[in-house]
């Protein structure tokens, strides 16, 4: 099979475990990389031996790619999606897939329009942990799902990330939009639906113009209730989902694994804490390369992507009016 060229526009953090992934996934090859700090591009591109820009849109229209990753501040991404389209480079943007829903419509038809593949990076759904969960859940052997509950913590203390994630129009969000959109992922995952309506407060502790804690609560199309609490406090790292059954209850944790009660007895384990997020990351890699060879849509989509957003938007609208709110999908 011909190898698979795969440009990166970004050069942070998750950037980097794209990189990694690359290395990891038979045929693909980086070929270009791109950021708008040229020592940042040059950097990244020396260990893969790819061509560093500083214009995506010239990287785009120069390098004959067979897909590009784009890791760049959460606005940047639906033009960036756009420009891809335009040169007819497929897709896999990471999450959140936009910070507007019109954004992400508007990624979703030029994608279409152009014939190529648009992926979204909910990398939690490439955990081994996550089709575990999703198997013995809808296996039936503990019953009809009836509440998840997700808690979620994470930095958001000053210099914790770089500058633009506490910017609300760059990063579209705080805690909820850039973290908390995972827990969203897996809610919707293991309550088998989407999101119709939310009801939530947050809150902007010391003095940031994003919020750093949030709690409330969702409603699925499947009809399953569940609750979310995000937060900045210091403490032991949290990110673990409840999900209570008619017959018993599983737990989903990132540090401990998965465990699953019966019946009224002691939780037993029926997984360990998985491979690591390398490996996660290398399975969304593949599954995009699969997709953009024609073998099968990618596993997330732009529709589901929107949907997310939409649940993080409806979030915000409850958090501010005070009321519950309807998801807006267009």
């Amino acid at each position: 099979m011909s190898e698979f060229r795969l440009g990166v526009i970004g050069t942070g953090i998750v950037a980097a475990l794209h990189l990694e992934a690359a290395r990891a996934v038979p045929g693909v090859r980086v070929t270009a990389v791109c950021d708008i700090h040229e020592a940042a591009a040059v950097q990244a591109a020396a260990g893969t031996g790819a061509t560093a820009y500083t214009d995506h849109r010239r990287m785009l229209t120069r390098e004959p790619l067979d897909g590009v990753v784009i890791t760049a501040p959460h606005a940047l991404h639906a033009g960036m999606t756009l420009d891809a389209a335009a040169a007819g480079v497929p897709v896999l943007v990471e999450k959140p897939m936009a910070t507007t829903v019109a954004d992400c419509t508007a990624m979703i038809e030029a994608c279409a329009a152009a014939g190529v593949v648009l992926a979204v990076g909910h990398v939690v759904r490439f955990d081994p942990a996550a089709h575990r969960v999703a198997r013995l859940l809808r296996s039936g052997d503990l019953g009809d799902v009836l509440a998840i509950h997700h808690h979620r913590t994470a930095h958001y203390q000053r210099g914790s990330r770089p500058g633009w994630f506490f910017d609300p129009v760059m990063a579209g969000g705080g805690i909820v939009m850039n973290v908390g959109i995972h827990g969203l992922d897996r809610i919707q995952w293991a309550g088998d639906g989407t999101a119709e309506s939310a009801t939530a407060r947050v809150w902007h502790r010391d003095g940031h113009a994003v919020e750093t804690d949030a709690m409330g609560s969702v409603t699925l199309s499947s009809g399953v209730a569940a609750g979310f609490l995000l937060t900045s406090a210091a403490g032991r790292f949290h990110d673990e989902t409840t999900v209570v059954c008619s017959r018993g209850a599983l737990r989903w944790s990132s540090t401990d694994g998965t465990w699953a009660s019966r019946d009224g007895a002691p939780e037993t384990q029926v997984m360990a804490p998985g491979g690591g997020t390398g490996e996660a990351f290398a399975a969304q890699l593949a599954d995009f390369v699969a997709a953009c060879r024609g073998h099968r849509p990618p596993e997330v989509g732009g529709d589901y992507g929107r949907s997310v957003v939409a649940t993080v938007l409806a979030i915000y609208a409850s958090a501010a009016s005070g009321r519950p709110a309807s998801l807006c999908r267009s």
